[in-house]
């Protein structure tokens, strides 16, 4: 199978990170994979280091003439199969290509939906099939009347095999943290992803002052970059931890590509999001055996289930992720016993492979090849 990942975002993220395993793993697997991005975007960078192939289009203007004919163009001289489009923008412009092969829409998040008529004539006309990376997201889909229950495939999170691996879990938190700076006896909080503020990532450091007033050393570890769009947000972060008194106990780690080592390296990982799909992170943390805590939002408790494998509050409930985490700190039995429960969870369904599957069947399907 010939397959183009469509991306209009400049910025690397989740979603773009998931685009570049799959592309990785397809091209392992005998499937001939591009990505096409802007000329002067992050993932274009990203998929060169990695040797994913990749041809340049920006589609800020996505209806335009000359950005439709390149993205033809691309299709017709590569023999593309399957357009699989990621954000809004490429959407619109794989929709006029519907002609030359199947076109895949991957919604990536779980947020309601606007919806006309004209959006909805939009998606009915412009693709064959749809993916959604939770079953909330599909549920966006179907109130929204975007696409019928058999156009949409749900196909989650992963976690990579960096996360799987056996390590020396203790060494590898002693190197991380001294390199960090972090003191060995502080109790690490993590939060990893972009900064956006609906990442709440300042739900993390107010959660982390409450906890040292609860007299735990507390630290909180905020692993992420901003974008040109968001970076007032991140220096709001920095401020807000001077307003809190807790600067000295904040690491502002940015973008890392160690991301397996930073969880081995924390005692919980937060998720706080006031918006979110599955977030990779709860798949990587469940593979790596640590403890999470999540907002109770989106598709997060599809798989992070209270008494099962995570601790769940609601979103924006400072209080309450607080809350959990003492509960974690208190009963290291009970929290050791969770985290296997979530481990073997990881290692029956966030496997790459798998989900890969699940992925060539949705384009499968769209190709009415099944």
């Amino acid at each position: 199978m010939r397959i183009l990942h469509t991306l209009g975002e400049k910025s690397l993220g989740g979603l773009e990170f998931r685009t570049l395993e799959q592309a990785a793993w397809l091209n392992g697997h005998g499937h001939a994979t591009v990505i096409a991005a802007p000329a002067d975007s992050a993932i274009r960078d990203a998929a060169y280091r990695r040797d994913i192939p990749t041809v340049d289009i920006d589609f800020d203007s996505p209806y335009s003439p000359a950005t439709v004919l390149r993205l033809r163009r691309a299709v017709k001289q590569m023999g593309i199969d399957v357009i699989d489009s990621h954000s809004r923008a490429d959407g619109k412009t794989a929709a006029l290509c519907r002609d030359l092969c199947a076109i895949v829409r991957t919604r990536h998040f779980a947020k309601p939906m606007p919806t006309c008529p004209r959006r909805r004539l939009e998606w009915k006309l412009g693709c064959d099939h749809v993916i959604a990376t939770s079953d909330a997201g599909r549920d966006a889909l179907l109130h929204a009347r975007l696409a019928r229950p058999e156009r949409i495939s749900v196909v989650g999170e992963w976690a990579g095999e960096a996360f799987f691996r056996v390590v020396d879990k203790h060494g590898v938190r002693q190197r991380i943290r001294r390199a960090l700076n972090l003191d060995p006896a502080a109790y690490v909080v993590s939060t990893i992803g972009m900064l956006r503020p609906e990442k709440r990532q300042t739900d993390l450091l107010r959660v982390v002052l409450r906890l040292r007033r609860h007299t735990v050393p507390a630290t909180a570890l905020v692993v992420g970059m901003a974008t040109i769009d968001t970076e007032p947000y991140a220096q709001q972060l920095r401020a807000l931890a001077v307003q809190l008194g807790i600067a000295e106990h904040v690491v502002f780690a940015g973008h890392r590509s160690d991301v397996a080592d930073l969880i081995h390296a924390s005692d919980v990982v937060l998720v706080p999001s006031a918006t979110e799909a599955w977030s990779r992170i709860v798949p990587e943390s469940f593979a790596a055996r640590c403890p999470v805590v999540a907002s109770n939002i989106g598709g997060l408790p599809e798989i992070v289930r209270p008494g099962a494998t995570g601790w769940l509050a609601e979103a924006g409930d400072v209080a309450g992720f607080a809350d959990r985490i003492l509960e974690i700190r208190g009963d290291p039995m009970g929290t050791a016993a969770m985290v296997e429960r979530a481990r073997s969870h990881a290692e029956s369904n966030f496997r790459l492979g798998s989900q890969m599957q699940h992925t060539l069947d949705a384009y499968q399907r769209a190709l009415r090849l099944d």
